[in-house]
């Protein structure tokens, strides 16, 4: 019966001793590496062609976060997009647009300025793409330079007649000018394309108060000159018709 024990007693222990060494070995194996499970960045892809596609693929990404107002996780994938191709002129657009609704408006700029340069690269190897053309009247637009993006516009609407957004911003951009005749007619084509676009009908309504009121401001202006002139010439025939004033004599010397 001893034996039996001692023997019952030295299996006990090897199965032990076993579970205990299988079980260090599987921590060890999940401890050793801690990093292999993380998901690190995307690796830039060493063929240009493929890098563009990557980039366009992250610019995407960022286009769904930006929509759904997820501003930094946006910026993470535009900046992730300039690293597979710098020269992604779209991407610091809308890099620039992810920074400006986080209020960050230093760093929005220098991206509008970034991709107004390469939207000019672009043109002067393409000067047929009207999405260029559009994408540089954004860029101008969010910079404040009215003149430019309207100039951008006109062209892409020019080279893309059907593209109703465009002649939409170009109407903003001439309305911002108080082009309003110009911004009318924008307007207009718009809403010829697309009669839905209730922005369109808001806009044309703006413009042609704009209108009315620089001709209501003309009216005046010339009603003012009218009445100058008038009374300019009243004041002339008064002066020829009057006495003339009399002359003071000169005293004699003592």
């Amino acid at each position: 019966m001893t034996r039996r024990l001692a023997i019952t007693v030295r299996i006990f222990l090897c199965v032990t001793l076993l579970s205990l060494a299988a079980a260090t070995g599987c921590r060890r194996n999940r401890t050793a590496n801690p990093n292999a499970n993380v998901r690190s960045g995307p690796v830039k892809a060493t063929d240009p062609e493929q890098a563009k596609r990557e980039s366009q693929s992250l610019v995407e990404q960022g286009k769904e976060l930006y929509k759904n107002d997820q501003d930094e996780q946006a910026v993470e994938s535009f900046k992730k997009a300039i690293n597979q191709d710098p020269n992604n002129a779209e991407a610091h657009l809308r890099l620039g647009m992810s920074y400006a609704a986080l209020g960050q408006k230093p760093e929005s700029d220098d991206e509008y300025k970034k991709a107004i340069e390469l939207f000019k690269k672009r043109i002067q190897a393409d000067s047929k793409d009207a999405d260029t053309f559009f994408y540089l009247g954004e860029a101008h637009t969010f910079l404040h330079q009215d003149e430019e993006a309207a100039r951008s516009y006109r062209q892409a609407t020019k080279l893309k007649p059907d593209d109703e957004e465009a002649f939409y911003q170009l109407g903003m951009a001439e309305t911002r000018l108080a082009h309003y005749p110009e911004a009318t007619s924008a307007f207009q084509k718009a809403l010829e394309l697309d009669p839905n676009d209730y922005r369109a009908s808001d806009a044309i309504e703006n413009a042609k108060e704009g209108t009315q009121r620089i001709k209501e401001g003309k009216k005046h202006a010339e009603e003012m000159l009218k009445k100058q002139q008038e009374n300019a010439n009243g004041n002339l025939n008064a002066n020829a018709t009057g006495k003339p004033s009399a002359q003071r004599t000169p005293r004699k010397p003592w």
